[in-house]
């Protein structure tokens, strides 16, 4: 009797080990990104490539569309392992045909072996992937130095592992900047911009005094280095005693609640983005705003991902909302304000694929 409960015992433990071995680390919110967002996120790369020259046999037929995923789909793969998926399909059809269980196992054990090497390959480029996000994240702040006048909230969200937003926070013969940045595109391309952006202003912001130096000097070494195509747009916020500075370059206007008339509206002024055009022009173009906030005002610093994040139908949030957002919890805390934003965002957005950065700076005059 004793042998039969230390053996149901062990039978247990086993289970149970193997029960832990495939659950750990499991939750409903891993089913949702691998079924209800990375998938559709593949299946759209796969098809994009389709129209780009993956598959160009004309048709509309079913057939001819999973023949043109087929073949978009094994370029995708390494050389050698197109040939060896390829005569391994091959093999096991004839032996389909033949009735031969052997040759299926066999082809079934190789197609396996196969998979066992892609998904090595992805694993080491996740590794360098989170390398490159926690190098990322550690330019990031994780937090920012209360001002005496201003509450202050935040919050950061990349599209892919790495992105091209940025935010920052400078403290400078007592004047606090708070600055949102954005290059454009997403991925590795713009993270990598974007750390040059940000080391670039940090580093001219502790040189001078005058933004508009500040801007031209970076768009002057952004215009030598950055690749065709990209561009970086960012906003400024100085906060000095009880007023506040603004200075833009292409990037989206501050959103500034007036506790006075409950109204929210864009603070609209001159800027260009940065490594578009030449220095004169750029130069000309900025344009600095000043404000001084009565207790209960907010302004808002935030990146296009906020107000363009879109639903299942493709649908955004769109500025409309996010001013409403503000209007009706304006009588709450900078924190609770961010918080109310970020959960209206993800609640609109739901089970859609994320299609840009988002990134915020909140303050609220005390």
């Amino acid at each position: 009797m004793m042998q039969d409960t230390q053996q149901d015992t062990q039978k247990d433990n086993v289970i149970r080990r193997f029960y832990n071995f495939f659950s750990k680390d499991l939750s409903s919110s891993e089913f949702e990104k691998v079924f209800l967002r990375d998938t559709p996120a593949r299946y759209k790369y796969l098809v994009r490539s389709m129209s780009k020259g993956g598959g160009k046999e004309e048709g509309h037929g079913v057939l001819t569309f999973m023949k043109n995923f087929a073949v978009t789909f094994l370029s995708k793969l390494s050389p050698v392992i197109r040939i060896i998926y390829a005569a391994t399909a091959l093999y096991f059809f004839i032996g389909m045909i033949q009735g031969s269980w052997e040759m299926g196992l066999f082809a079934f054990i190789v197609v396996n072996l196969l998979f066992m090497f892609e998904v090595a390959d992805k694993l080491t480029m996740r590794d360098e992937l989170q390398i490159a996000r926690d190098v990322q994240a550690g330019l990031i702040p994780t937090s920012i130095p209360e001002n005496e006048e201003f509450s202050l909230a935040f919050y950061y969200e990349t599209a892919n592992e790495v992105g091209g937003d940025f935010f920052d926070y400078i403290s400078k013969n007592g004047k606090d900047i708070y600055m949102v940045g954005d290059v454009s595109g997403k991925g590795m391309s713009a993270a990598l911009y974007m750390v040059q952006a940000r080391l670039l202003i940090r580093y001219l912001v502790e040189k001078s005094d005058s933004f508009s130096q500040v801007l031209t000097g970076v768009n002057e070494a952004l215009l030598k280095n950055l690749k065709k195509g990209f561009f970086f747009t960012s906003i400024f916020a100085i906060a000095e005693g009880k007023n506040l500075r603004l200075v833009r370059a292409g990037h989206n206007p501050a959103l500034f609640y007036s506790s006075v008339s409950r109204e929210c509206s864009e603070m609209k002024q001159n800027g260009m983005g940065m490594g578009l055009t030449n220095g004169t022009m750029f130069r000309n173009s900025i344009e600095e705003l000043s404000v001084t906030p009565e207790t209960g005002d907010i302004v808002l610093l935030y990146s296009d991902g906020l107000t363009e994040a879109m639903n299942s139908q493709s649908e955004e949030f769109g500025l409309q909302r996010l001013r409403g957002l503000l209007v009706r919890h304006s009588h709450e805390t900078a924190t609770q304000i961010a918080d109310e934003i970020i959960k209206e965002v993800k609640k609109f957005r739901g089970y859609a694929e994320i299609h840009d950065d988002i990134t915020f700076i909140l303050l609220k005059k005390n």
